[in-house]
């Protein structure tokens, strides 16, 4: 059977059970059922090239900004809507990062994979929070853990990497202050720092992100020759293939 109509029936299998979730008054089943269609929809995406991941992680600073903007204008439900859709964006983000050369690529592919259990957790946490089921302390304890998880994949990524071919450093300097914030805003939630510090804090990672997440779609548009099967590779052998 051809992918694309492997695709179609579990596209219809996927509506289906949704909308008997829906029927049956499971929204925590419905919008967990949606958001793992939508995250097969972007992993299809991300095997058309790195023009598709590129988008992607464009759309997870539009969806972040818009998670602030509702933050800031205090519209809770908005928010938590755009944060449930930045978490889904998050991974083809984590996953893409697998290709930026580093000097130590099996740390960076252990740390990695953890990083991207961090974001599938958070997705599970986000989903229960606009459901519902998660809020106030509760919910930022719940995701001060996978939100630490991923700082620590983004600073290894672009510390291991740093100014690696491809890379500007700028772009990798963004991804340290991108992943220091998120790693701060997980500390600010386990000591217990004030509602205002954490939303300071808050407000900084998700600025950086954003900068950040331009730079890194800016650089996975026009690496046409690299694919996601580019794991692992060191610097070294990065140049060497470049070179060929």
């Amino acid at each position: 059977m051809r992918w694309g109509a492997t695709f179609n029936w579990i596209s219809v299998a996927a509506f289906v059970a949704a909308l008997v979730s829906q029927l049956l008054g499971w929204e925590a089943v419905r919008t967990g059922i949606l958001i793992a269609w939508v995250v097969l929809v972007f992993l299809v995406v991300m095997s058309r090239g790195m023009r598709g991941t590129s988008i992607l992680t464009y759309l997870s600073a539009a969806a972040l900004l818009g998670a602030a903007i509702g933050q800031l204008a205090g519209f809770s439900s908005v928010r938590g809507w755009f944060l449930l859709a930045w978490t889904a964006l998050l991974l083809p983000v984590a996953i893409g990062l697998f290709s930026h050369p580093m000097r130590t690529p099996a740390w960076g592919v252990f740390v990695g994979f953890w990083g991207v259990v961090g974001v599938l957790w958070l997705i599970v946490v986000q989903i229960a929070a606009v459901a519902g089921s998660l809020s106030g302390e509760a919910y930022r304890d719940w995701a001060a853990w996978p939100l630490g998880l991923l700082g620590i994949w983004f600073l290894v990524a672009s510390g291991l990497g740093f100014g690696a071919e491809r890379f500007p450093r700028w772009v990798d300097l963004l991804g340290l202050l991108a992943g220091a914030g998120l790693l701060a805003l997980s500390v600010s939630t386990w000591i217990g720092a004030s509602s205002d510090a954490v939303r300071a804090v808050g407000l900084f990672a998700a600025v950086v992100y954003c900068l950040w997440a331009i730079g890194l779609g800016w650089v996975y548009w026009g690496t046409q020759d690299v694919t996601h099967r580019f794991r692992g590779l060191a610097i070294g052998r990065a140049a060497e293939s470049s070179r060929a």
